[in-house]
């Protein structure tokens, strides 16, 4: 099938370049549309089990990064519109599904807050047989749906285990998943296949992920993707995608959708892509907080590179371009995961300095100021401890371990501090 663009990812990036969204949030809210849009029907085969597109991504930035404004694109305007209403089976008066010629196999969305039982109902309502893949595997049935989170505390909670058993056991997209309900008995789901996009700001990801998280394995499915760069500047126009366009994007998509069976590698690189797997995909990441993403990395570099190669071509293929930007982009995500996870499983005392130090990075950033007076940074504090005596504590404990300095009176987040003192050390411009 032909498509609109060459590379619907690219297309759906320079759609909204002149938007304050950072780049690498542009390439994975689209790569998380086409994982969803391929679903169950498309897997790679590693001999001993299958690996479907489906994936786990979470953007981590502070507030005013972009984060809710990269999924307006892809979520709302493209994929949304070729979606149906789980457990309707007659789509033939939904124009969009018609015009894209996807009235027989609709894509379903869900948002934000839901609970483990509900998921599991909708899924079970997802449910659909196809008639082509079960000539070749049996019953090929599938349950296959992208779950959005725009706030990633709406979602995840510290103590829900049941959701964090749910999503472990979905991400692996078995034949068959039994989610025990409270109330209602079991949920029998055939073929699930859950892609989840999240939005988190750095405090929200380490406080709201389950305790044993690592334990259990959901840690090691979710892709974390930070970015740390300053704010965007605001404007009063920053362009929009034509209809034309969003039409194109919406066609391309559809077509993504209908892509059934295999992937696999070209020919020409798959004994070097080999070779790369049995090293490691070098460079690999060797701090402590990914020991458990490097359980599951190969598979994480597998799944990217599915979707990229579905963004160009319906072959099935995933080429040595196509490897490569997989590898580039999982590199460049991979060298903020330590700095995302630094805080994960910290105490209390560590968890209020973290929302502390992002309510005075929010502060200085949004008003432009270096930093904020002594006395309005305790006020803050004093809103978050048990008891007063805590708030100097924190203080001096947030001091002493160089997350804060105080200067005359003035708290400065560190950040801001080294950008001061690098701007004292740079030679005058001749």
């Amino acid at each position: 099938m032909s498509r609109s663009f060459a590379n619907y990812i690219t297309a759906c990036s320079e759609a909204v370049k002149d938007s304050n969204i950072p780049k690498i949030f542009r390439s994975w809210t689209a790569i998380s549309t086409i994982a969803g849009a391929l679903g169950r029907r498309t897997w790679y085969d590693f001999g001993a089990f299958q690996v479907r597109p489906n994936l786990y991504i979470v953007l981590i930035a502070g507030p005013g990064r972009g984060k809710s404004l990269s999924l307006i694109l892809p979520i709302d305007k493209v994929f949304n519109t070729l979606t149906s209403e789980p457990g309707v089976t007659d789509h033939s008066g939904n124009l969009n599904l018609v015009t894209y010629g996807i009235e027989d196999r609709p894509l379903y969305l869900i948002r934000d807050r839901i609970t483990p039982e509900k998921l599991s109902r909708v899924m079970v309502n997802c449910e659909r047989q196809d008639l082509v893949l079960s000539k070749m595997n049996n019953e090929f049935k599938e349950s296959s749906i992208t779950l959005v989170t725009s706030e990633f505390g709406t979602l995840v909670n510290r103590a829900d285990q049941y959701l964090q058993m749910f999503l472990t056991g979905l991400w692996d997209s078995p034949d068959e998943y039994t989610y025990r309900t409270k109330n209602q008995g079991d949920d029998l789901l055939k073929g699930p296949c859950l892609n989840w996009l999240a939005c988190a700001t750095p405090e929200q990801f380490v406080t709201h992920l389950p305790e044993n998280a690592r334990s259990q394995g959901l840690l090691s499915r979710i892709i974390p993707v930070l970015y740390d760069g300053d704010r965007g500047t605001q404007s009063l126009w920053y362009g929009k995608p034509s209809y034309g366009k969003l039409d194109a994007l919406r066609e391309d998509l559809a077509k993504i959708s209908k892509m059934t069976g295999e992937f696999r590698f070209h020919d020409s690189i798959r004994d070097e892509a080999d070779t790369e797997v049995a090293e490691g995909i070098p460079p690999t990441p060797n701090n402590p907080n990914l020991s458990e993403y490097l359980e599951r990395r190969v598979v994480q570099f597998v799944k990217t590179a599915m979707c990229i190669s579905a963004a160009k071509s319906d072959k099935k293929i995933i080429t040595a371009e196509d490897w490569a930007e997989a590898k580039e982009l999982m590199f460049e995500t991979e060298k903020k995961m330590p700095e995302a996870l630094a805080h994960f499983g910290v105490g209390k005392a560590g968890r209020l300095a973290v929302d502390m130090q992002e309510f005075l990075e929010y502060i200085t950033t949004t008003q432009s100021r270096f930093g904020i007076p002594l006395s309005k940074f305790r006020q803050e504090a004093l809103r978050k401890v048990s008891t007063p005596n805590e708030v100097e504590q924190m203080v001096k404990a947030m001091e002493d371990s160089g997350l804060i300095s105080i200067e005359g009176g003035v708290v400065i987040p560190n950040v801001k501090k080294k950008k001061k003192d690098n701007k004292k050390k740079d030679p005058p411009v001749r």
